[in-house]
């Protein structure tokens, strides 16, 4: 096998919409939205730091503190209203206004084969992110690479945080967290899980309730991505997923406190992110934690 560094091809675009079984096959070939291809699999951690100079967005956008990327299915307008209306769109808690953040909603294709009682009424909305995959949850791990890929060539920011669209983020919690913990360029942290059931390794990861990245981890992970699913056995479960690709590139999850994967820490004004919450929860967790109070 040749020691030369990957040579980065480009960006190949596919302007069709792809069926699941399609898109598998391009990400078996290494391919992913946004198209990525390399040479060969003998890839690091400095080849990443080197070709994530190419991935930057162009100059001219603002390039904020958290780029929060929130997962949702086609038809589940109401939560993302719901997000709007609450934690998503009180930017002024920041106690350093320098510490900007935007989001996106990450939303596929309809399922062809589901017959859907309740249509979006939001799909025009600047802040969704629309894929070419069909909505599928054995299809999740390559729905959270493509937007991972996307956001990674059109914003700018210092950290992304995933999460998903039945989750409340504590924002006036975040900055302090990261703040405290994020001391290197290649930082990954949330709720620390392990998984033994794959290819004999022990990996741990971040749940995907809630987990944070640096740019450049975000980087390593999607060209890794790129590069280890000529050879890898596809993982349908995203946050696994992205904790092997983590693992690959040699960096480890950071446990964070606060970043609960139920609403297990309901009375704790410190939590940061609380899964599985219903609706109906939204406006008033909101209220506590404007207002400092209980959670429930």
């Amino acid at each position: 096998m040749s020691n030369k560094s990957p040579q980065f091809s480009g960006i190949i675009q596919v302007s069709t919409t792809l069926t699941p079984t399609q898109y598998v096959r391009l990400v078996r070939r290494g391919v992913t939205a946004p198209k990525l291809l390399y040479t060969h699999h003998n890839f690091s951690i400095e080849q990443s730091d080197q070709l994530c100079h190419s991935l930057a967005p162009k100059s001219g956008n603002r390039n904020d503190f958290v780029f929060l990327m929130i997962v949702s299915s086609w038809e589940n307008s109401k939560r993302r209203d719901y997000i709007r209306k609450t934690w998503a769109t009180y930017h002024w808690f920041w106690k350093n206004p320098s510490m900007t953040y935007s989001y996106k909603f990450v939303i596929s294709q309809p399922d062809p084969n589901r017959n859907y009682t309740v249509h979006p009424t939001d799909l025009d909305s600047p802040d969704i992110i629309m894929s070419d995959l069909n909505e599928h949850y054995y299809l999740l791990d390559i729905k959270v690479m493509w937007g991972f890929s996307h956001v990674l060539l059109n914003h700018k920011f210092d950290y992304i945080l995933k999460c998903d669209d039945d989750t409340f983020v504590n924002l006036w919690r975040l900055p302090p967290k990261l703040l405290a913990k994020a001391n290197t360029d290649y930082f990954y942290g949330g709720k620390v899980l392990e998984t033994h059931n794959w290819a004999g390794e022990g990996i741990k990861y971040a749940a995907g309730s809630g987990y944070v990245m640096s740019r450049k981890t975000l980087c390593a992970v999607v060209l890794a991505h790129s590069v280890y699913s000529l050879e890898t056995p596809r993982i349908p479960i995203e946050d696994a997923y992205t904790g092997l690709l983590n693992a690959r590139m040699g960096i480890k999850v950071t446990p964070l406190s606060g970043f609960a994967t139920e609403h297990e820490s309901c009375k704790d004004f410190t939590t940061v992110i609380f899964h599985h919450i219903n609706m109906k929860l939204f406006g008033k967790l909101l209220h506590a934690a404007v207002n400092g109070t209980h959670f429930c």
